[in-house]
């Protein structure tokens, strides 16, 4: 397959920054057509990003002999419907996070293409990061010894217009709350370097009236490995917090998931400080891997959606309590969740 002619279905401000443009800059890849339920709204995505062309319904995306593979970035609660018309046309996916509303559309998106042998990556892009990269080759060189330990703390503003202008407070379509919307990227990484998790103990709060979701969540677990963990968000601080630690026998790293903080090492020879900036498009380098798996057969250090799959078990666990069960169609019992 070669070049990737991509289609877009849905292409808001956070793609047309994050992710869009990279598309366009990595080799062997184009946006050749984008998708959006307003045609004028499409056309002026498309002219913006470059492509050749702009619909207003997926179908006729999907179908079109020219796009062969597909970037869905809508909300969750559309991604199963939309992820079914991809695979039936055999047309490679690239899906945004959160993957889907819950563990179990996630699990039959899943099936569906690895049974149908298409290819399908989820948009983790923090695998891919230079920074993550080289925490993970710090953490399994043995520098701090063997690892035992994992803290993170996650700290967000509460956001009026964001709660009351935005489909992520409308749990059809986004599957949770903040946490929900944010945390994937912080859980996939924890997975990523520490392993999948063993044992897992959470518990969800709502706080405040304006919405019904939960907007603290605090877990612990045990990984596969044995590494002890304790995880916090908190979607309704007065301030701004992204910090894990991994404690090794024999020292520390200290880095933020979110921003651009110099990674510190700690061990008994002193501190080492090291800086990794991310790349202006963020998804610069998952972009880069995914279509370079996409040309070459070889999966490369993308996210594939098997792999994605623990995270959304373990965020659907420590949710259970709070939505009094989420492998049903929980959005549409609100009655039922806890207040």
């Amino acid at each position: 397959m070669n070049p990737i002619k991509w289609g877009f279905i849905g292409c808001g401000k956070v793609v047309q920054t994050k992710s869009g443009p990279a598309f366009q800059t990595t080799e062997n890849s184009e946006i050749y057509a984008v998708m959006r339920r307003d045609i004028e709204k499409a056309k002026e995505s498309a002219l913006t990003l470059g492509a050749k062309k702009w619909y207003d319904n997926v179908d006729d995306l999907v179908n079109d002999p020219d796009v062969n593979a597909v970037y869905i970035a809508t909300p969750p609660g559309l991604h199963l419907e939309q992820a079914k018309k991809c695979c039936e046309a055999k047309k490679p996916t690239y899906i945004e996070k959160p993957f889907a509303r819950n563990y179990k559309e996630a699990l039959k998106i899943t099936k569906m293409f690895e049974e149908a042998n298409v290819p399908l990556f989820v948009a983790h892009y923090r695998r891919a990061l230079p920074k993550f990269l080289k925490i993970k080759e710090i953490v399994e060189s043995g520098k701090i010894g063997k690892i035992c330990e994992a803290d993170f703390r996650l700290n967000r503003k509460y956001n009026y217009d964001e709660i009351h202008n935005t489909w992520l407070y409308n749990t059809e379509l986004s599957g949770g709350g903040k946490f929900y919307d944010i945390a994937p990227h912080s859980i996939d990484i924890m997975v990523y370097l520490l392993g999948d998790f063993e044992e897992l103990y959470g518990m969800a709060s709502r706080n405040l009236q304006d919405y019904d979701v939960e907007d603290i969540v605090v877990m612990s677990f045990r990984t596969k490995r044995g590494v002890l963990g304790t995880a916090n968000f908190n979607a309704i601080s007065l301030d701004k917090k992204d910090k894990m630690t991994i404690y090794g026998v024999r020292g520390k790293i200290e880095f933020s998931m979110h921003g651009d903080d110099d990674t510190v090492i700690t061990t008994e020879a002193g501190e080492e400080r090291i800086e990794v900036k991310n790349p202006k498009i963020i998804q610069e380098n998952m972009i880069e891997e995914v279509v370079r798996a996409l040309i070459t057969g070889q999966k490369g250090n993308t996210c594939t959606a098997r792999e994605a799959l623990e995270t959304y078990r373990i965020m659907d666990e420590v949710l259970d309590k709070y939505y009094h069960g989420r492998s049903d169609e929980f959005w549409n019992r609100i009655d039922t969740w806890q207040k």
